[in-house]
């Protein structure tokens, strides 16, 4: 530690503010405590919100933030799209893929010869929008099916088994049940998703190349946003063609909201600083008070005004130090844990989180600082006669 005094030597004013802080201990330990209750309180709610908000961000972006969602408008003569309107999306969105589907009902047959409904998408490739768990997807999947982890999970099923399932198709003006197997050839990974699609069927199965909702797949919630902003744009400028629905408003909601409560809570614990502020200021009173004689033997050797202001805003940066170092320690604490619980890895740090616990220990230190003033220029302002006479 030698090195430590030989530093501190070069330094008066620190060597001087060391040796106060010390002798006050319970005055000075006090009032670092009240800076590191408030330091504590600052940094695990604003981190520990920012971790709950980017927990709850990444929920929504694995349900499709990062995907458009094109229904037919109300405005739009015929309920469905086309391949010309597939088209047109396509030049719109640009890179953006674009997925085509045609939604149905049909029945399946079970055990027994008993059915229940079950919801059928028509789609030409799977694999752009859902990973598969189990088998595989052939090239040319004209006669097999792909069923949900659910629907899977709920009749048993496995790749290669069998499904059946009914349609009501319309013939001659009459309404035809027809039964089509299928052999299962993937089942997809579980998905948090919107929807309940149970069974994807090759689009060549359907009565007829009309679709009834486009998914735009996307990077990011950023690109989701800007490919529905140029359809709206395009489609949407006198009449409602196309009804786009995304999720990044439901993400920008997200964060003001939360980004708002963190902020009443974080001004909630500031007021704890506040307290700190007091604690230090009368800390620093008392220490003026105790050590007027000494001041003015200061002042008579001729350490200025200056000088005087710098000692005790050092003292006062020092109980600050100290209460925000230890108040960083435990925020770090709790921060790891709300990281385990939201984020699922302690170590997942975001520049909010950060930043919240930077503040605070910054905020803390501030504090003691401004709090320190009025007693520094009390003491410096005093004339050194005056102070040695008690």
């Amino acid at each position: 530690m030698s090195w430590l005094y030989r530093l501190t030597g070069r330094f008066p004013s620190v060597v001087i503010a060391r040796r106060n802080v010390s002798r006050a201990k319970a005055r000075s330990a006090l009032a670092a405590a009240a800076i590191l209750i408030g330091v504590v309180a600052i940094g695990t709610i604003g981190a520990g919100g920012a971790a709950f908000k980017q927990s709850q961000l990444n929920s929504i972006q694995e349900q499709g933030a990062t995907n458009v969602f094109v229904a037919p408008g109300f405005d739009k003569p015929e309920r469905y799209f086309d391949r010309e309107d597939l088209l047109a999306i396509e030049e719109t969105v640009g890179p953006a893929g674009v997925v085509a589907t045609q939604s149905a009902s049909r029945e399946v047959v079970g055990r027994a010869g008993r059915r229940a409904p079950v919801s059928v998408t028509f789609i030409e490739d799977v694999r752009p929008l859902y990973t598969v768990e189990r088998g595989a997807i052939p090239e040319n999947w004209r006669r097999s099916a792909v069923v949900s982890a659910g629907f899977a999970a709920e009749r048993g099923l496995s790749p290669d088994d069998r499904i059946t399932l009914v349609s009501q198709e319309r013939t001659g003006g009459t309404t035809v049940e027809r039964e089509r197997t299928y052999r299962v050839s993937a089942v997809l990974t579980e998905t948090q998703g919107f929807g309940s699609t149970g069974v994807y069927l090759p689009i060549e199965q359907a009565e007829n190349r009309r679709y009834s909702q486009v998914r735009v797949t996307t990077g990011s919630a950023d690109e989701a946003e800007a490919a529905a902003t140029a359809l709206r744009e395009r489609f949407n400028d006198r009449k409602e063609l196309l009804l786009v629905f995304e999720l990044t408003s439901l993400l920008r909601l997200l964060r003001t909201i939360i980004d708002g409560i963190n902020v009443f809570l974080a001004g909630l614990g500031s007021l704890s600083l506040l307290v700190a502020g007091v604690a230090i200021m009368n800390t620093m009173l008392m220490a003026v008070l105790k050590r007027r004689e000494e001041i003015g033997v200061l002042r008579a050797v001729g350490y200025t005004q200056r000088d005087v202001v710098r000692i005790l805003l050092v003292e006062a940066a020092m109980l600050g130090g100290i209460g925000a170092v230890l108040g960083l320690g435990l925020s770090l604490l709790v921060v790891l844990a709300a990281n385990a619980i939201f984020l699922g890895d302690p170590f997942a740090f975001t520049a909010e989180s950060a930043g919240y616990l930077v503040a605070a220990v910054g905020f803390g230190i501030l504090t003691s600082l401004v709090a320190g003033a009025y007693p520094a220029w009390r003491a410096a302002r005093e004339r050194p006669v005056e102070a040695l006479r008690g």
